[in-house]
């Protein structure tokens, strides 16, 4: 019976011409290698090679960019500041800034200016060697008399900022109106609470303790709320003059609530302007307690704009007695 054996080994003759044809194939790749090097090429061929560069993270970029903006912003104050005070015979303070190429004429006289703000900040172009920024700064002039201040005066200029952080201004700057009126929202506090209320009971307590450092605070906090009395304590005495809640029935009934309490303060030269705190309450226990100290005032939902025949003032509070009532237990003042 025959078997076959597949392929036959390759002769000694065919496998030297097999190594030379590859000798050669091997000696033009490295040619080409070598011209492509000799133009210019070398560093793309390293790069066939090489890893991926690591890309930059998002928070790198966002610190550069925010970095840069700052550096604009200084330098767009002491500009505004510097141009205006200037005064004719000074123009050599002014190419600190901008460049000499600028038609400037300069008074007699420079102005006093103080107190540059930074109102508003945008970046208007970008490329990989500078960015250009918008650059919106007030300041107050001075009035005629001593020591009087007259009113803000805002003024916009355009800085490049250069990849290594050397600033310039385009060009001198220009006065432009200050920001428009804004509008006004309505809060999500709909539901006056008369002072009896629970919400009204614990919500004036807590910011009696919180403000005067009078009294227990944890009688009136959620446990490990994280809020202490202030230190030192700002006012000698506290007057809730209104609640509200968007809780219909400001504590009588309900797990949770959102109030906003205004008080007047006093110190110890007399009353201190009315102020106002939004406040998360919960009910645990059967007692309610405040949560947190809100970061600004609940908003109504769906977002609403007052009326302009409405003022300013957003939905009614009010510590009429008409609403709802009830006493409240609070817990008892814990040892120090």
């Amino acid at each position: 019976m025959r078997t076959s054996t597949g392929r036959q080994a390759d002769s000694g003759e065919e496998l030297l011409r097999r190594m030379a044809a590859r000798r050669r194939r091997d000696n033009a790749i490295v040619a080409v290698i070598a011209v492509l090097a000799v133009l210019g090429g070398g560093r793309t061929i390293l790069g066939w090679f090489a890893d991926e560069p690591a890309a930059k993270s998002p928070d790198t970029m966002s610190s550069a960019i925010i970095g840069h903006a700052r550096l604009a912003e200084s330098f767009a104050e002491d500009f505004v500041v510097t141009y205006l005070s200037a005064s004719s015979g000074q123009q050599e303070r002014l190419g600190e800034y901008v460049g000499a190429g600028q038609q400037i004429s300069l008074p007699a006289t420079g102005r006093q200016v103080s107190d540059p703000i930074v109102v508003f900040t945008s970046r208007n172009l970008s490329t990989d060697a500078f960015d250009v920024w918008s650059i919106t700064v007030s300041v107050r002039g001075a009035k005629a008399g001593a020591g009087a201040s007259g009113n803000r005066e805002y003024y916009r200029v355009a800085v490049s900022v250069a990849a290594d952080g050397r600033r310039r201004a385009l060009a001198v700057p220009a006065a432009v109106e200050p920001p428009g009126r804004g509008i006004d929202l309505v809060l999500g506090y709909q539901n006056p609470c008369g002072a009896e209320s629970p919400l009204a009971q614990v919500a004036s307590g807590f910011l009696s303790a919180y403000l005067t450092a009078s009294g227990d605070i944890a009688r009136y906090t959620v446990p490990n709320s994280g809020i202490s009395a202030l230190r030192p304590a700002p006012f000698t005495s506290v007057e809730s003059t209104t609640v509200s809640s968007d809780e219909g029935g400001c504590g009588v009934g309900g797990s949770n609530a959102r109030v906003l309490v205004t008080i007047n303060p006093k110190t110890a030269g007399g009353v201190a302007p009315t102020l106002a705190y939004p406040l998360t309450m919960i009910q645990n226990a059967g007692q309610w307690q405040v949560e947190y100290l809100d970061s600004m005032p609940e908003l109504r939902e769906p977002m609403t704009v007052v009326a302009a025949d409405q003022g300013s003032g957003g939905a009614p509070t009010s510590t009429a007695t008409t609403a709802p009532s009830s006493a409240v237990s609070i817990p008892p003042a814990t040892q120090n």
